[in-house]
């Protein structure tokens, strides 16, 4: 009778998640580039994006997250603004402040991007099995529980 397989610790699947989180980032950002096409960069996509799922966010908080400066980040939402994907708004609680929220064109490139996106993903994951494809979405919903902002 086989051995069953050893039950890895926290620090070997740490250690698998970060040699394996590389390849699916270069893959999702190559799914990016492809969908994005002429209208936006990849880094104005990532903009538009952070703003399409946190509506209110400020110039710095983008700038935080693209690890940008804050006039680099203040001249992507320049363009975004320009291009009628963002819209900026006085904050209710304080008019000197500007919060950022994403135009219904704005969303729609969001949803485009993403939907193309999939799609290259789906296509990738087809060689999978169907018990490949079981184990991969457990083992996603085991990161989105273990991740999840608290």
């Amino acid at each position: 009778m086989p051995k069953p397989a050893p039950v890895p610790c926290p620090q070997d699947c740490a250690e698998a998640v970060l040699e394996v989180m590389p390849t699916v980032m270069d893959a999702m950002r190559g799914a990016m580039r492809l969908q994005v096409g002429e209208q936006l960069s990849v880094p104005q996509f990532r903009c538009l994006n952070f703003i399409a799922r946190r509506p209110g966010s400020s110039v710095s908080a983008v700038a935080a997250f693209l690890g940008v400066t804050l006039p680099t980040a203040s001249v992507m939402v320049d363009r975004l603004v320009r291009a009628g994907a963002v819209a900026p708004c006085t904050a209710p609680s304080d008019r000197r402040r500007s919060e950022l929220r994403v135009t219904a064109a704005g969303l729609a490139q969001v949803r485009h991007i993403e939907n193309g996106a999939r799609g290259e993903f789906a296509r990738a994951l087809g060689a999978c099995s169907p018990d490949e494809l079981q184990t991969l979405q457990a083992g996603l919903a085991v990161l989105q529980r273990a991740f999840q902002p608290a």
